[in-house]
Order: structure tokens, then sequence, then C-alpha cells
């Protein structure tokens, strides 16, 4: 079965996810303003290679069409190329997550075993290292795309807003031109204790993205929708669909919704179930039934998969959902 079939059965018969994001170490190599992931204890209990391949064989006979790696920084994790290569195996559509520290480095192999690296770049010049904490972090992750684009990959600019930044959106869309490569947008998550004062008030915000759908009218390197840029601008509703389309697997195998504001209940635990038990469990389903018309998350993720996965943008979609439809799906579940 083709992967549009397989899209077709979820969307119309059993809703059930066809994305599986996978976050495949805790390790990170950057000491990020924006977020507390290194601050935290490291978890050491990640999936074995073994167990992430068991759930990879069983998320293809489950009719899943794409996996997505992140972390932590993925390209941490020894065996990062060979649970690449088993994905490329079983034929998903594979993205990955990186600070783009390591990316120079892994820019050919990762061109050849991933459709998609999501490069996180927040400033437009040697000022993101301040960001991020590690210097020398802009310089490699600008080489790192130029190389994985010559190498014949696919690359995009992760942005992320927030006080430091705001002024730099237009700046970041100038630099994904420069390299010939697209860019997306989100909003800072808050992490409680830790950068409350960084995020963006509601007019900053407004301000930010107004300028960045009037750029996309224009600019074709601004890869949001404007579904998104309007979620943000003018807050209009949509219906969460994170259930249908995707579900989020820890390092250690746990399952669990991604930065839901309604709940962080577990969903499941892939090392004592398996993965058809927890599509098929209470708990999920229960997080189904609550997530229906809810429009409290503000991330690019829920966001952009959930107003793709609407029935008017769908059938808006339909002459061409065997591909792109699909790509952009996939590219947001993250």
């Amino acid at each position: 079965m083709g992967i549009s079939l397989k899209y077709m059965l979820s969307r119309f018969w059993t809703h059930k996810p066809v994305i599986l994001t996978h976050s495949v170490t805790s390790r990170c190599n950057c000491r990020c303003k924006i977020c507390n992931l290194w601050k935290k204890p490291l978890n050491n209990n990640e999936m074995k290679k073994s167990e992430v391949f068991r759930m990879l064989d069983e998320a293809k006979d489950l009719n899943f069409v794409a996996y997505l790696v992140w972390g932590g920084e993925p390209l941490m994790r020894p065996d990062i190329f060979e649970i690449l290569q088993q994905a490329r195996k079983n034929d998903f559509y594979t993205s990955m997550i990186t600070n783009g520290i390591l990316l120079p480095e892994n820019a050919e192999r990762l061109a050849e075993l991933v459709d998609l690296t999501f490069v996180s770049l927040d400033h437009y010049s040697e000022y993101h290292d301040v960001m991020r904490g590690q210097k020398g972090t802009f310089k490699k992750a600008v080489k790192g795309i130029i190389k994985l684009r010559d190498a014949g990959g696919r690359a995009v600019i992760n942005c992320v807003l927030s006080k430091i930044n705001l002024d730099s959106a237009m700046k970041m869309v100038e630099l994904a031109r420069s390299l010939g490569v697209k860019i997306a947008f989100d909003q800072m998550e808050v992490f409680d204790g830790y950068n409350e004062e960084l995020a963006l008030t509601t007019d900053e915000k407004t301000s930010a993205f107004q300028k960045i759908q009037e750029t996309k009218n224009y600019e074709r390197y601004v890869l949001n929708s404007s579904e998104y840029l309007q979620h943000i601008i003018n807050h209009t509703k949509y219906s969460c669909a994170q259930p249908s389309i995707y579900i989020v697997v820890a390092e250690d195998g746990k399952v669990t919704p991604f930065w839901c504001q309604k709940t962080s209940s577990p969903l499941g635990d892939l090392r004592s179930q398996s993965l058809n038990e927890i599509l098929s469990s209470k708990p999920l389903k229960q997080f189904a039934e609550l997530a229906k018309g809810c429009s409290l998350c503000g991330n690019s993720v829920t966001v952009e998969t959930s107003t793709y996965y609407s029935a008017k943008r769908f059938f808006t979609n339909f002459y061409k959902w065997n591909n792109p439809y699909l790509r952009f799906l996939a590219d947001f579940a993250f």
C-alpha cells in the first residue's frame, strides 16, 4: 500500500496516527537561553537500537508513513545512522531536527538517509552563539546547511522567536534566501521558572508574525502556512488533530502528548506495550476526545498539522495531496 492510500485509510477510516516522532536522546551540546533541557538530569535509559528497530518495523506494519528524529541533539547518539538506515529501509519519509553543530561532518550521510533536515537557527549573525550558549554554533550550522545542500540534501531553517531575537525575522528570511533554503518560524514555548521573561507579548507576536505573513505573500522562502500565521495574528480557531496525526515517543520509550496545554498524562510505554496496543488504548482515545475543538496551543507543530488535517484544507489540496500535502504534514510533525 502506497503512502497516499495509507493516509486516506487513516484520514477517513481509522483516524490513527501516520507520523512517528521520536526523541532519540536527551543529550545536548548546547546551553540555550530559551530551552531548559540541558539543565535537566540526563536520561540514560534510552531505547536500545533493537527496541527502536522493533518500533519502526511495527510502525511500518501499522501504515505509518513518516518518521522524525529529534532530541536533545540526535547526532550525539552513536547509532543514529543505523536507526536512519532502518527508517529508510521501511520506506518512511524521514526528517531530523538538529542544532547544526555536528552537521558539517555528517551532512553527506544525512543527505543520503534523511528527506528533510531542520536546522535550528535563531539569529542571522554570530549572536546566535550567545543564544545557544555555545561558541561557533552559527558558523557550523551555516556550513552544515551548505554542505547538506551541495550533497543533494534538503534543509530548512527553524527559527524560534522570543524577546531576544524579535527584530531578526526579516533578516532571517534574507539568510534563508542566501542559502537557498526555506525557513519556518515558531514562537518560544515557556518553561516555568526558566524563560518566562523571554516570552513575547500578544502585541509583539501579532506584529512579528504579521510581518512574516506580508513577507510570505511575495517571498517563497517562508515555509509556514498562512493558516498558522493567521492563528498567531488573529487567534483563529482550529480543532486539534494531534492524536489522529502523530505520536511522540521519548528517548526511554514513553509516549506522551506534545506540549499539550490540557494534559501531560502518559499515553503508553513501548517497553511494556506494543505500538498497536497504545494506538488502541483508552488513554489515547481519551486524549483524542480532549483534543477535539481545542485550539489553545500556538506551536507550529500542532497548528500546522491540525489545520492541514481539516476537511476544508484537505479537499483544497486534494489534487496535489499525493506528494506536497503529505510532505508538508511530515515537515511540521516535530
